[in-house]
């Protein structure tokens, strides 16, 4: 049974206003690099409507990571985050490159958006802002029919691994599916999803399950996910590997994260 784990909204927001002004720092790494190579090269860009004037919401966007890219094409974005101070940053970075005027911002919690229904052509909510189940349900409420929705979630079975060096107790109960949460890198509670859980969630809210995927970045060491200076063949060979095992259903549970992407019906 897929329950929430009540979070405390105020800390979220506290500790992300805490870290708004360092969060970009890591986007120089090859984590970052890697991140931008395998979502939005190798994947969000071929979901793009081909409309320019189709609406597209980046919910739980930060710092405006996806948000930037997007206006640069032209499309007009509205950037959600729960964090006032991730806006603010994002907000400086869209008015030094003047995109300020294709972008809505709003301060709102993607567990409850102050949007009407079948407001976007597509919306996208990664890294780590989906968290709960009501928060597939109003993602779901606010995108079109026929329109595109881009969800990633932490996997199941990947924090299971994680976990079994900590507490094999914890690990047991991930596999077993007797709990339904598991602490990411910010030390909060994450909702957690095996492939068949998280399409079974977004069907239940009326998605078109078109393709998961599987995230392998944890299967690199710390320091060569940190390095600000790496080799293109190096990159290149990696990306390659990254997408083989991404698009491998045999070992798509085993991704440190899991990626979804639907189409309202």
């Amino acid at each position: 049974m897929l329950e929430d784990k009540p979070e405390d909204v105020r800390s979220v927001k506290r500790r992300f206003d805490k870290i708004s002004k360092i969060f970009d720092y890591s986007e120089k790494t090859f984590e970052a690099k890697l991140e931008w190579e395998m979502e939005w090269e190798g994947l969000l860009k071929s979901y793009l409507p081909k409309d320019k004037g189709a609406k597209i919401l980046d919910a739980g966007g930060g710092t405006g990571r996806m948000t930037l890219p997007l206006a640069k094409l032209g499309y007009h974005v509205t950037l959600s985050d729960l964090s006032p101070g991730m806006l603010a940053v994002a907000r400086e970075k869209l008015e030094r490159n003047e995109l300020l005027d294709r972008v809505e911002i709003k301060e709102a919690d993607i567990s409850s958006l102050p949007f009407h229904d079948e407001s976007f052509d597509l919306v996208v909510c990664l890294h780590g802002a989906f968290r709960t189940i009501d928060a597939a349900k109003e993602l779901t409420r606010v995108v079109k029919r026929g329109g595109k929705i881009i969800v990633d979630a932490l996997s199941r079975y990947g924090a299971s691994v994680h976990e079994l060096n900590n507490n094999p107790e914890t690990t047991l109960k991930l596999l077993k599916s007797e709990v339904n949460h598991a602490y990411d890198f910010h030390r909060d509670w994450m909702r957690v999803f095996s492939p068949e859980e998280l399409k079974g969630l977004f069907e239940k809210n009326n998605i078109k399950v078109i393709g998961i995927y599987g995230s392998f970045y944890p299967l690199l060491s710390r320091e060569i996910l940190e390095k600000q200076r790496w080799d293109d063949k190096f990159l290149n060979q990696v990306v390659a590997i990254m997408t083989y095992l991404r698009d491998t259903p045999s070992v798509i549970g085993m991704a440190g994260e899991l990626l979804l992407v639907g189409e309202k019906i």
